[in-house]
């Protein structure tokens, strides 16, 4: 079982953070409700690891966490996760705290060439370590939390300054730890706005007509407005499937609406009165914008297709992490190479097609 300390207190957290304020690299991992069990995303737990020990700081139980946010703003600390996007949007938009000197082991693994890329697979290759799998889904808000449980949260952290220092020997040997560090720096300077999903997300809201997309609207918000009220997930309400079929054919009684939500029936006069509104006012989808590509530009994305992956295969990487879509885009329509990172314009800027399209020729 992996040894913790279990932090529980704003004394014991500032505690912690002065003990941690000294180490140079911190392993961290953040447990979260992510509209699982409960309405939103919030982190409930952090696991931190120096390589030797562990802690767990109990986020729900300790309103001021600043000891912690300071932690993770303090440039002289490395901050080694696992997979660090969704901790990253979950530290801007709980706390409106920005990170500095990350390190994503899954991203150093990309760029290694491993085609499993979990925590437990890369731990499981690298040192034989089993990881369970048993709490993975639990409701990480129930307080008191087991021994078991709380070791099981430990565990993922305990290990990662070492799966670090394996990926960086790796790295290093493929002259590849200067790509990951300059991703990693990227990764600190993007927005991590938290983008909520929106009705116009729901699949087959295309195929609706008009007064349909209305009602679906309407439907959309007032199932997340429910749901925030009884601190349930918005699918614990209705499910999508079920969003899609009323808003094509609203119930005439929702009180006999099955396999909803109980505050279904219980809101069945305020639902009947808007989706009957809301008929009344159709919504038209807006034409999209999209330019499209000249004959050359075309030309130029087919071929930086080709590049992309004829690269990745020398080097044993998917080829989107020598470019992504986004990056091919900007390339065949601006005939530039400034949206890139420095390591990949070593790479490609002497290539002939990288040299045609930069000159515009065919």
């Amino acid at each position: 079982m992996t040894q913790f300390a279990f932090v529980q207190t704003e004394p014991e957290l500032q505690q912690t953070a002065e003990v941690l304020r000294q180490k140079q690299a911190l392993a961290i991992d953040l447990e979260c409700e992510n509209n699982l069990h409960h309405y939103g995303a919030y982190a409930t737990l952090a696991q931190i690891s120096d390589g030797q020990n562990s802690w767990i700081i109990d986020l729900l139980k300790i309103r001021n966490i600043q000891p912690l946010l300071k932690l993770f703003t303090d440039p002289e600390i490395q901050k080694v996760f696992h997979d660090v996007n969704f901790d990253l949007r979950i530290i801007q938009n709980q706390w409106q705290c920005s990170l500095f000197n990350v390190f994503d082991t899954q991203l150093a693994a990309l760029f290694i060439g491993e085609e499993k890329l979990g925590l437990g697979s890369l731990l499981g290759k690298y040192f034989n370590i089993k990881t369970e799998k048993k709490f993975q889904r639990m409701d990480w808000t129930k307080r008191p939390l087991s021994k078991d449980q709380l070791s099981y949260a430990a565990k993922d952290a305990a290990h990662l300054l070492q799966l670090k220092a394996a990926l960086d020997d790796q790295l290093i040997k493929l002259e590849r730890r200067s790509w990951v560090m300059e991703e990693c720096r990227h990764l600190e300077t993007l927005d991590w706005s938290y983008k909520e999903q929106t009705y116009l997300d729901i699949s087959g809201v295309k195929s609706l007509e008009a007064p349909q997309r209305a009602v679906l609207h309407v439907l959309f918000e007032a199932r997340k407005e429910l749901a925030r009220k009884v601190d349930k997930p918005p699918f614990m309400i209705f499910s999508n499937k079920q969003l899609l079929a009323f808003s094509k054919q609203p119930p005439t009684n929702w009180v006999l609406v099955k396999r909803v939500h109980p505050i279904v029936a219980e809101s069945a006069e305020y639902l009947k009165q808007l989706t009957a509104t809301a008929s009344r006012k159709p919504e038209y989808l807006e034409k999209s914008l999209k330019q499209k590509l000249t004959v050359q530009q075309y030309q130029w994305t087919k071929g930086l297709l080709e590049l992309r992956t004829k690269i990745g295969n020398k080097l044993g990487l998917k080829g989107h992490l020598i470019l992504n879509n986004n990056q091919v885009g900007d390339i065949a329509a601006t005939q530039s190479l400034d949206g890139l990172r420095n390591w990949q314009k070593e790479l490609i800027h002497d290539m002939p097609l990288i040299l045609q399209i930069l000159r515009r020729e065919l």
